[in-house]
């Protein structure tokens, strides 16, 4: 398989915002201060209400050629998410979400992987864990790709930090409306293989706000349909009632009913997890 543009393709980063004020400008800033040079940022905005596009515009008339931008209500990211994948030009595509920011060379490495890999069409790196004020407080585990862990327990693909040719999309399709990771990725698995890099490309920002801890009803109910979309996709895909993705989705209702999941993701996980008998506990139980 042979490329156009090696030697500098276009590459599109699609973000999703809705009243994302608070980060964005760290986000645009991240893309702006890239590297690589040849990139194009499509900002899909669900309605905002909070200087948000009006940020946007700002930046789209210093950037004409780097920031795009429309805003239309939406279904959910993965509707939102798939509108500016159709209205990228890119060779090469990634998604960052408005609150979460690049390392610097971030692109550069991700164009150098595919010129030296001509037949590759997908690769994933690693990233970090940040709080609200940037600081570093985690780190995301990499791995290689394995369905079948992929399947019934979990994968090591942070989406931030995946980067994949257009051919992937002309012949996998988009992402359905919840923009569920685990259903693309699984899809892609299928047809393209999954190439890994060690280096760390992406911040994942983790906040008040963020859908893990959001007291946010919708917010709250997108991540039931994420806990039960994972479920059905294990199920789907020959996965046990027993695997660990089952036993999550089955413990986040019981801790939704009695209103305690924000407490257990935002407090005591975090702790538990930072010493290494309970972390293996949780593993075990598939937390």
């Amino acid at each position: 398989m042979t490329h156009k543009h090696l030697d500098s393709p276009l590459v599109s980063i699609v973000t999703p915002v809705l009243n994302g004020i608070k980060y964005l400008e760290t986000c645009i800033q991240s893309v702006l201060a890239q590297s690589y040079p040849n990139i194009e940022h499509i900002f899909v905005d669900g309605g905002s209400t909070d200087g948000t596009l009006e940020m946007l515009a700002g930046y789209q008339s210093r950037y004409p050629d780097r920031v795009r931008f429309v805003s239309q209500r939406d279904e959910g990211v993965g509707e939102a998410l798939n509108r500016g994948l159709k209205m990228a030009r890119g060779d090469i595509f990634g998604w960052l979400d408005s609150d979460d920011l690049y390392e610097p060379d971030a692109i550069a490495v991700v164009v150098s992987f595919f010129k030296a890999n001509q037949d590759a069409c997908f690769v994933f790196g690693g990233s970090d864990v940040i709080n609200a004020t940037g600081e570093i407080i985690g780190k995301h585990p990499v791995k290689d790709w394995d369905t079948n862990e992929a399947i019934n327990d979990r994968h090591y693909i942070v989406m931030g930090a995946a980067f994949y040719r257009r051919e992937v999309i002309q012949k996998v399709g988009y992402f359905n409306t919840l923009g569920n990771d685990l259903d693309f990725w699984l899809r892609v698995a299928q047809v393209f293989p999954m190439h890994r890099m060690d280096n760390t490309l992406f911040l994942q920002r983790r906040h008040e706000d963020s859908f893990t801890l959001s007291t946010d009803p919708r917010k709250i109910r997108i991540n039931w349909q994420r806990y039960r979309e994972d479920y059905l996709l294990c199920r789907k895909y020959g996965g046990s009632i027993l695997a660990p993705r089952a036993r999550r989705y089955f413990i986040f209702l019981v801790l939704d009913r009695l209103k305690l999941y924000r407490f257990v993701a935002a407090k005591l996980l975090p702790g538990l997890r930072s010493h290494s008998f309970t972390n293996k506990v949780l593993k075990l139980l598939g937390a």
